[in-house]
């Protein structure tokens, strides 16, 4: 298990919206316009990270390939920060300089090292791989359709991305550890799915979302990163103990 494969992907993807055509005319509805701002402003402001303690803590990671996938990584979501962004210009919607859930997250990512950094990560990613399904069908906008399907491509491989840091970051712990980690992860997730309905759940209806589907398609997406990571770190614990046995 190594960092160089994700190191050339994010080398390779980083024109991932070249294909993007931003020459068109506004095409909010005055209703759609209300629904998507205050929504957008926080999603918005939350993809535009400079990443400092999360690059710092990969820094002290140790690995030359994981460090400069992370830059990359960082760079990618600020990426969809610019993006969403220059969409906002052209519909006449400001951007925000904060907002206290980002505040929130941000604070806990860096509180005690990488492997919590990447947990709240994973967290936010989980929810963005079903706010942007509901979000491309929430208004008419052809352009806004387009950004979402790429950011969705996008959040899919950082989803594997940090399934295997978090594969990697456990690979030496023992088994109640890690149960216990991913316990906490479900509970955490649990209460960020439902803070995100409260700000967020105009947009998700708007596109198709009760709670109830909301909570289970978060949920799905959470069990699947959460079986990707196991996979791989049974994988890894299996050599590891061959090796010694050798």
């Amino acid at each position: 298990m190594n960092f160089e494969y994700w190191f050339y992907y994010f080398q390779q993807n980083q024109n991932h919206f070249a294909h993007i055509d931003f020459d068109v005319e506004p095409s909010l509805t005055n209703h759609e316009k209300c629904l998507v701002t205050s929504s957008i402003q926080q999603f918005q402001k939350g993809e535009n990270s400079e990443g400092k303690h999360l690059y710092n803590y990969a820094k002290a990671y140790g690995d030359h390939f994981y460090l400069q996938a992370i830059k990359l990584f960082i760079k990618e979501e600020q990426d969809h920060a610019k993006v969403l962004g220059k969409w906002m210009h052209l519909e006449g919607i400001p951007k925000i300089k904060g907002h206290w859930v980002d505040g929130a997250f941000r604070k806990i990512r860096n509180l005690f090292g990488l492997e919590l950094s990447i947990t709240v990560l994973v967290t936010a990613e989980i929810i963005a791989a079903v706010y942007y399904k509901a979000l491309k069908l929430a208004t008419g906008s052809s352009l806004l359709k387009s950004l979402c399907d790429q950011i969705l491509i996008d959040e899919d491989k950082h989803l594997e991305f940090q399934a295997h840091t978090m594969a990697i970051l456990n690979r030496e712990q023992n088994y109640a550890s890690i149960f216990t980690k991913r316990l906490l992860h479900k509970m955490f997730m649990a209460a960020t799915i439902m803070l995100v309905w409260f700000y967020h759940g105009s947009i998700l209806k708007a596109g198709g979302y009760n709670f109830l589907k909301y909570w289970k398609d978060v949920f799905q997406v959470f069990n699947t990163v959460d079986t990707l990571i196991w996979n791989k770190l049974k994988k890894s614990m299996e050599k590891a103990t061959h090796k010694a046995a050798a």
